[in-house]
């Protein structure tokens, strides 16, 4: 596989890329197909397979390059299914020389037997696990470079054309989205259906939103939308896979992805998945995987402010002695510190929550 980095975009020469047969076939003989059960064998095992070519060339451009920022280790390195059910992300990541990984590792194994069905899901212990040790849960989205983006950007083909290519991933990142899918519900089949229905549906189902009304019950499901999320990083790749070619447009923290500014949208694409719901973001707001260290520095976080005092403080915690009296629907909240500040009258930490963790 050759690899170069063109404008913060990863280029692939895959050429003959080693998939395991047997382990296509078990993903295909025991995970079900989450959108469209009807689908012909084929077309599945040409997901997989896509999906697969997706993650190795994310997984080599990591470990060519960037191996002494950066280690990963795979979700089938880590496995012990023998493939048999779904994955809840591709590899995990983590700054090299920080960690030992083996106590993630074997919560993960736990995790997998203790599933009763196909869909392994991350207990709260792992993933608590993962952060305090600063391990990050990567998952890698793959799509087919469609008809419709060569046809826009007039690309014929040639992938030895520095220009046409780059017009090409341009247009890519003009169009398509970076994306998460809901936790409560991935598929409704009424058109009109939207972020408001959905947050509606989700207060129905959990006391904690009881009172929230508007654009305060929008930012609370947003907010739990991403503490619920088992990914900490979204990296999108795209493939040509008649001409063997392969394309690291970009990648988000879920945090970036899941804020006030997230979309509500359904897939694009006719005939496939036409029911699916999910967060999205534009590919150009995206980060070069060139960038993927920066995952590691100084996170943004949440902050909340008492809409009712006369101080200017704002709090690291909704639980802080100062606000905790205050009813969380009518807490503010700030995407971060510097929301906050921007917002103009809140402008100093509260001493007691943030001195807790220095």
């Amino acid at each position: 596989m050759r690899l170069t980095l063109q404008n913060h975009i990863v280029c692939a020469d895959y050429g003959q890329v080693h998939l395991d047969a047997r382990v296509v076939g078990q993903i295909i003989n025991y995970t079900a197909e989450t959108w469209q059960p009807d689908r012909p064998k084929k077309e599945r095992e040409c997901n997989i397979e896509q999906g697969k070519i997706a993650e190795e060339i994310t997984e080599q451009f990591i470990r060519q390059y960037y191996s002494q920022e950066l280690s990963l280790k795979t979700y089938d390195e880590i496995r012990n299914d023998d493939f048999k059910k779904h994955a809840p992300f591709d590899f995990l990541l983590w700054k090299t020389g920080t960690v030992n990984i083996a106590f993630i590792e074997e919560a993960i194994r736990q995790d997998i037997a203790r599933t009763p069905n196909k869909f392994v899901k991350l207990s709260n212990v792992t993933r608590r696990l993962c952060r305090t040790l600063g391990v990050k849960i990567v998952e890698v989205k793959s799509t087919n470079i469609r008809n419709d983006l060569k046809v826009e950007s007039d690309f014929t083909g040639d992938y030895d054309n520095v220009k046409s290519v780059q017009k090409l991933l341009e247009t890519i990142r003009r169009k398509d989205d970076v994306f998460c899918y809901p936790k409560l519900k991935r598929r409704e089949s009424d058109p009109g259906y939207c972020l408001d229905d959905y947050c509606r549906e989700v207060q129905e189902r959990f006391s904690e939103f009881d009172g929230c009304k508007g654009e305060n019950l929008r930012r609370r499901v947003i907010a739990w939308e991403c503490e619920n999320q088992c990914c900490d990083i979204f990296v999108r790749v795209y493939l040509d896979r008649p001409a063997k070619k392969g394309f690291v447009i970009g990648w988000m923290q879920k945090e970036e992805l899941l804020d006030d500014t997230v979309q509500f949208k359904r897939m694009r694409q006719k005939n496939k998945s036409e029911l699916a719901l999910y967060f999205a973001k534009n590919l150009g707001e995206t980060k070069g995987i060139d960038c993927l260290a920066q995952a590691f520095g100084k996170p943004k976080q949440r902050v909340y402010a008492n809409p009712y005092t006369p101080t200017n403080f704002y709090h690291k915690t909704d639980d802080c002695k100062f606000i905790r009296r205050v009813l969380k629907e009518e807490l503010l909240i700030f995407d971060s510190e510097e929301a906050a500040i921007q917002n103009g009258r809140f402008i100093n930490r509260c001493r007691e929550c943030f001195s807790k963790d220095g």
